[in-house]
């Protein structure tokens, strides 16, 4: 608990700006967060949480139990007593691939239009992953709406750094903390309000406010690089013979490597990652650089997903009036959140090949059939692979792994399994009596299951 509570707002209540509120409020603040989704406001008022967040509900009724949260949908609610003032606002991709900003500039303009110009200094963090440069846009778009509070108001860049599934974690115990700011009197401000988790030793970064901006983009599409190059480096394996988990774990080894990020499966999706990386790519080029590596990771990220289909397609011959069953349909496990969901790409891409897709998924279920209409929703993994010619893992989350495979196959038309994301074993699909395709992984032998032969031996290779 801080010994020197603060008021602190957050617009924008979404997976950044409410994790965020939530977890200022834990650390002992007392926040105000702002969202102008009225129906998302009337749910946080009944301390409903509007997306799944692993610990988010939990922390939601405390803090607002205790009265250091509240929401509102009026800025002016929000930023009367704030000493600071977070902007966690979308900032979607246009269609040429640029971060759109106009939720930025609105917000900065309507808390200029909001703080009063006799009252004390107010930090204005930008906590949304933006551009470099974005920081001096809002504080010249404050200055022109306000000119009497301009010398009152600091701009800071405060990136967040948060997994979705993870993010209240992240939030609480983070790995950094990154300040960019040009003022000492912000720079303390950000030390006052993040000194109960420096304590504990988090690494704390300060830096100027151009370096922090691109510090997030750098971080997320040297992520995205190595999601990619896992990918690619499956389907040298498949062509080889060669087993991709067990080259990363070799790969991963090495300190100067590590193994996180270098999984191989259906390609990254997501808010973050695919947006990013094309922002970053069109920031580089209009500065006069061409960044080409960051292309190759999106061509690689769709190439993964064409690898997943062709399986499909090899293992099916025609897709026409199969059944193709889907387990996971968020973009990663831990959240509900099917933004850019590789799993339901390909559920487009099957439905107009003409199959019919049906898909199960333990936090995503309405948000898919929202975004895909046409997809079929089961209640739980075994009615999803009831009656399919072919299962695909699209998302490995880990109640998966605990499933029965006999039973499993027991309910399928075809016994066929298409692992997108390498959550089972070889030996245990052998077993079971699959066809298995993993990825990047020597499959379990189509032609000698149907033989009735000894489909692969995997006593001696890879599980």
């Amino acid at each position: 608990m801080t010994a020197s509570p603060m008021n602190v707002s957050v617009i924008g209540a979404g997976h950044v700006g409410l994790v965020a509120a939530v977890s200022f409020a834990e650390i002992g603040h007392q926040v105000v967060a702002v969202d102008e989704n009225a129906e998302k406001i009337a749910l946080l008022l009944q301390r409903v949480a509007p997306f799944h967040e692993p610990g988010l509900p939990e922390l939601l009724e405390k803090n607002v139990s205790e009265g250091k949260l509240s929401f509102s949908a009026e800025i002016a609610d929000a930023v009367r007593d704030a000493e600071v003032v977070f902007i966690c606002v979308g900032t979607p991709a246009r269609t040429s691939g640029e971060a759109n900003l106009l939720a930025v500039e609105r917000v900065a303009r309507q808390i200029a239009r909001r703080l009063d110009g006799e009252r004390g200094p107010v930090v204005l963090v930008q906590k949304s992953t933006v551009p470099a440069g974005t920081a001096g846009r809002v504080r010249r778009a404050v200055r022109l709406e306000n000119p009497a509070i301009a010398d009152r108001l600091e701009v800071v860049s405060n990136p967040e750094f948060l997994r979705e599934g993870r993010a209240v974690q992240d939030s609480l115990e983070p790995e950094r903390i990154l300040v960019g700011a040009d003022s000492a009197h912000a720079f303390e401000v950000m030390r006052r309000l993040n000194r109960p988790l420096t304590d504990k030793g988090c690494s704390y970064i300060e830096t100027d406010i151009k370096t922090a901006e691109i510090a997030k983009h750098a971080s997320n599409a040297f992520l995205a690089l190595k999601i990619s190059y896992a990918n690619a480096l499956a389907r040298v394996c498949e062509l080889a013979g060669a087993d991709v988990v067990q080259v990363a774990d070799i790969m991963g080894a090495d300190p100067r490597i590590g193994r996180s990020f270098l999984n191989a499966g259906l390609g990254f999706g997501g808010y973050c990652l695919p947006k990013d990386i094309q922002a970053f790519e069109r920031l580089a080029s209009g500065w006069g650089y061409d960044f080409p590596m960051l292309r190759e990771v999106e061509r690689l990220n769709q190439e993964a997903l064409e690898g997943t289909l062709r399986k499909i397609r090899e293992g099916l011959w025609n897709l026409e009036d199969k059944r193709i069953g889907l387990l996971g349909l968020s973009f990663k496990p831990g959240t509900d959140d099917v933004r850019l969901a590789p799993a339901l790409e390909l559920a487009k891409r099957l439905l107009r090949e003409g199959a019919l897709v049906v898909g199960y998924d333990p936090e995503a279920n309405a948000n898919a059939k929202e975004e895909l209409s046409d997809l079929q929703i089961a209640v739980d993994p075994y009615e999803a692979a009831t009656g399919v010619h072919c299962l695909v893992v699209c998302t490995e989350w880990p109640e998966f792994r605990e499933l029965d495979l006999h039973r499993l196959r027991a309910v399928m038309a075809y016994p066929m399994v298409v692992d997108g994301r390498n959550l089972f074993s070889r030996r245990d699909m052998a077993s079971a009596g699959f066809i298995y395709f993993p990825t990047g992984r020597p499959p379990v032998d189509f032609d000698a299951h149907l033989r009735g032969a000894p489909r692969v031996d995997v006593a001696a290779g890879p599980p």
